[in-house]
C-alpha cells in the first residue's frame, strides 16, 4: 500500500499558501522547498521514495509559486520563514529536515537561523542559501546580468537555464517536463532579492543544525567550485567531496538544475547526520537525485 497522501492551504501574511503532505502523522518529516523554475511538483521524484523509505514529506508553494497566492506583493526570506513555519504548524509538524534546491535553499537557511530548534537537518542543493562569498555574489550577479539579457531568445524543446544540454540530451522526456513546470503560472521575480540576501556563514554554524551541501559539475548557475569555497566556511570542514550535476540529485549522478538530487543525499544525510559535506555531483543546475540509503542510523529515532 502507498502512503497517505493529503493537500491543503494555510492563511500567511495575505496569501493562502499551498501544500502537499505525503506519509502518516508519527513518522520522521523532511520538508522539500522549490527553486525558482519550479513548484511543489517539481519533487514528483523524491517523494514517493522518501515517503516509501519511512518519512513524512511535506512539500509546499512558495508564494506566487504554483498553486500559492501573490497577492501581497511581498517576497523574500522574512515572508518564505513565516509561510514555512504556518505551514509546519497546519500540518502539525513540531519540526522537519529540511531541503531547500537552489532559491529553496535561501528559504530554508533563513528558516534555520530563525526557528534551529525546529530543524533538524539542513540540506542546501545546488543554491547559494545566501551563505555569499565575495566570488560567488559576483559570479551570480553577472550570470543574472547576462541571463536577463537573452531571456525571451527563441526556445527549444527541454532548453532551462536550470538544465545543462547535456541532460537534455540524455534524458529529453524529463527535462521537458521541467520546462512545462513553468507553464502552469506567473512566479513573481525574486532574483534580485535573492542577491541582496544573506545568511552569515557563523549565524548557520550557531544554530548547531547539521547541514549538507549539495552541488554539479554541470551547474552554471553556482559553480561548484565557489559553493565548495562557500561551504568550506561553515565551522565544520566537508567530510566529503563527490562528482555531481545542479539538478536534484542529491548524492552523485548527472541530472538537471536539482530536485532529483536532493533525493538520494538527503536520505543519506538525515540518517547518519554528519555536516556539512560538499557534494558534487555531474548533471546541470537542476540535478537528478539519486537515492543512496543509509537508514540504519540511531540519528533518525531520535526525530
Amino acid at each position: 500500500m502507498t502512503a497517505r497522501w493529503q493537500t491543503g492551504t494555510v492563511a500567511c501574511g495575505g496569501e493562502e499558501i499551498y501544500y502537499e503532505v505525503s506519509g502518516d502523522d508519527d513518522l520522521p518529516a523532511i520538508m522539500l522547498t522549490h527553486g525558482m523554475g519550479g513548484t511543489h511538483a517539481a519533487w514528483f521524484q523524491q517523494v514517493p521514495t522518501l515517503a516509501a523509505n519511512g518519512f513524512r514529506v511535506i512539500t509546499w508553494d512558495c508564494r506566487g509559486f504554483g498553486n500559492s497566492t501573490f497577492t501581497s506583493g511581498v517576497h523574500g526570506s522574512a515572508a518564505a520563514v513565516a509561510d514555512m513555519a504556518a505551514v509546519l504548524d497546519a500540518t502539525g509538524t513540531p519540526g522537519a529536515h529540511l531541503v531547500g534546491q537552489s532559491m529553496g535553499g535561501w528559504w530554508a537557511t533563513a528558516f534555520t537561523v530563525a526557528h534551529p530548534a525546529r530543524t533538524h537537518s539542513l540540506t542546501l542543493s545546488n543554491t547559494a542559501g545566501g551563505l555569499w562569498t565575495t566570488a560567488l555574489l559576483e559570479y551570480v550577479r553577472e550570470w543574472t546580468t547576462e541571463y536577463a539579457a537573452n531571456f525571451g531568445a527563441e526556445q527549444r524543446i527541454g532548453a532551462h537555464a536550470a538544465i545543462s544540454p547535456t541532460f537534455v540530451e540524455r534524458d529529453p522526456a524529463r527535462a521537458f517536463l521541467y520546462q512545462e513546470l513553468d507553464t502552469f503560472h506567473t512566479p513573481p521575480k525574486v532574483g534580485a532579492s535573492l542577491t541582496g540576501d544573506a545568511v552569515a556563514h557563523k549565524d548557520l554554524d550557531a544554530t548547531g543544525v547539521p547541514v549538507l551541501v549539495i552541488t554539479s559539475t554541470d551547474d552554471v548557475q553556482f559553480p561548484p567550485h565557489l559553493v565548495i569555497d562557500s561551504a568550506q566556511l561553515l565551522a565544520v570542514k566537508p567530510h566529503a567531496i563527490r562528482p555531481r550535476d545542479h539538478g536534484l540529485e542529491i548524492g552523485v549522478v548527472p541530472a538537471p538544475h536539482a530536485e532529483e538530487q536532493a533525493r538520494g543525499g538527503t536520505l543519506e544525510h538525515v540518517a547518519d547526520l554528519r555536516a556539512p559535506v560538499a557534494d558534487v555531483d555531474p548533471g546541470g543546475h537542476r540535478a537528478e537525485v539519486r537515492v543512496r540509503l543509509t537508514l540504519s542510523s540511531p540519528a533518525l529515532a531520535k526525530r
